[in-house]
């Protein structure tokens, strides 16, 4: 292990998120009174510069590395620095003061301003703020920025704007993007991550525009453009998307809602003519029939089991928030606690599926179930047929056993994961160490893990669609946030940093 080299990467890292965290001074600054947001501009200035002392003390100190990061080293840099990053992150929270007015004690603001800026930079969506209407526009454009820069991956840009090469950038760039099969691993990686990050900014600016021109108000059109294309989340609006009450806008939000939970490498292959390649994409037939065939089971049920919902009324409902949760965006325009058992559980099977491959999308990914069920299947023909061997193929690409492997134990990884993380959430958060009223039952301590853990945002009672994260005490917070990590990263190279063994030298 190559400490200094680590070291200097993530010093990089640090100073390339400052820059984008002093962007947020700009809506500081135009909001500027003295008082209130007097104190947000300078608990910005403090930020930025805490971040880059930090990140220029990290490069001082390995100014005589050497070499470039192999696949060790890149898993390191790519598993601190998301740890790093979401520390630093959380520093406009407590400075800016916009926390003192809800939480008590240093480690409750530092634990919900850890868990704020980790959800943020997870793309998960799940907020502490129990009123983001009356937050600061700054921190309301932090907390989307967050979003948008950890929906792509920070690193992936990193590699795009500063360019690390050969080995080095592949075995960075593959810690990161998500799905056992990403063609983002090629010779060419800094290409690759530059064509990656300007589809993700073709896709923002368009929906920008679209959402402008849809009567919306250009900082929240900016900050709900940022929660779509990375599918976050967060809203500047209590009642979330359900506040607009537009058609317009809720059809433009499942569309590019959609768009970012498709595999970015098929947009690739469409703008390089080979379009062959999308058409026959078994991962993205599957993604399309699964929202269209659960969009009408939800919305049957939500017509004939709830009042109040015309047969449009509840495919409208459905519609959104079924691609919102097979997106692992969390966005809202119905309370989804209220519906039928049915719907409900057909939700969490979304959250735990999620989008594709390759995409900004939270969850196992659609494309490992597809292989897992094969699998499955073919290890039940073989109980009767032992000598048969069939090459098992997806989209036309034979899927080897190394893949298999690999996608078995991840799948096994995640809800291991599950059960014990709810086992500990329910240890953290019971009657002895929290009031009555913030005691969890069984399905909120269930679905708030699942939130976490695929990066979805909202679960259902307790951490529903219109409720928080904010009644959780201190080490729950740092718990769960710990979890959007391990589900951001999926699971190995997380899990990696905490094996003694990765960190003796070779």
């Amino acid at each position: 292990m190559n400490y200094y080299l680590v070291l200097r990467k993530i010093g990089v890292l640090i100073l390339l998120a400052a820059a984008f965290m002093a962007t947020s001074l700009v809506w500081g600054i135009l909001d500027h009174v003295d008082g209130e947001y007097d104190r947000v501009v300078w608990g910005f200035v403090i930020s930025v510069g805490i971040s880059v002392l930090i990140g220029g003390g990290l490069l001082w100190w390995s100014k005589d590395a050497k070499g470039e990061p192999y696949r060790k080293e890149a898993m390191a840099v790519v598993g601190l620095s998301w740890i790093v990053l979401g520390l630093l992150g959380s520093l406009p929270y407590i400075f800016s003061g916009v926390m003192f007015s809800q939480y008590s004690g240093w480690a409750d603001i530092g634990s919900a301003a850890i868990f704020e800026s980790v959800s943020g930079f997870t793309t998960t969506g799940a907020s502490i703020f129990t009123d983001p209407e009356s937050l600061p526009r700054a921190i309301l454009f932090w907390r989307s920025l967050t979003h948008w820069l950890g929906g792509m991956g920070i690193v992936v840009l990193f590699v795009a704007i500063l360019g690390s090469t050969g080995s080095a950038g592949k075995y960075l760039v593959a810690s990161e993007v998500t799905g056992p099969q990403s063609e983002a691993a090629r010779p060419r990686i800094r290409q690759t991550a530059l064509l990656l990050w300007k589809i993700y900014l073709t896709l923002s600016a368009v929906e920008f525009i679209i959402l402008s021109f849809q009567g919306m108000p250009h900082f929240d059109a900016l900050c709900h453009t940022f929660g779509t294309v990375a599918t976050g989340g967060f809203s500047t609006k209590n009642a979330s998307i359900s506040y607009y009450n537009s058609f317009g806008i809720e059809m433009t939000l499942i569309v590019f809602m959609m768009l970012a939970g498709i595999n970015f490498n098929l947009y690739a292959a469409l703008l390089q003519g080979r379009w062959r390649n999308v058409v026959r994409n078994r991962e993205l037939r599957a993604f399309l029939i699964i929202i269209v065939v659960v969009t009408i089971m939800i919305g049957l049920d939500l017509k004939f089991n709830r009042s109040g919902y015309s047969i449009g009324s509840a495919l409208r409902s459905a519609s959104f928030q079924v691609v919102s949760m097979m997106t692992t965006t969390g966005y809202g325009t119905d309370d989804f606690n209220q519906w039928p058992a049915l719907s409900k559980w057909l939700l969490i099977v979304l959250m735990f599926i999620g989008g594709s491959a390759g995409s900004t999308a939270g969850g196992i990914k659609l494309i490992r179930f597809i292989i897992f069920i094969k699998v499955a299947l073919q290890e039940v023909e073989r109980t009767f047929r032992p000598h048969v061997v069939r090459t098992l193929r997806v989209s036309g690409q034979a899927i080897d056993e190394d893949l298999r492997r690999n996608i078995s134990a991840y799948v096994g990884h995640v809800f291991l994961i599950f059960f014990v993380s709810t086992i500990v959430l329910l240890l953290i958060q019971n009657e002895a160490l929290v009031e009555s009223d913030a005691v969890l039952d069984l399905e909120s301590a269930f679905t708030a893990v699942i939130a976490t853990l695929n990066n979805i945002g909202p679960g259902l009672n307790m951490v529903g669609a219109t409720e928080n994260f904010a009644f959780f005490n201190a080490p729950a917070k740092l718990f769960l946030s710990l979890l959007m990590i391990l589900g951001r990263l999926e699971v190995m190279v997380l899990l990696c940093l905490f094996m003694p063994s990765f960190w003796r030298r070779d």
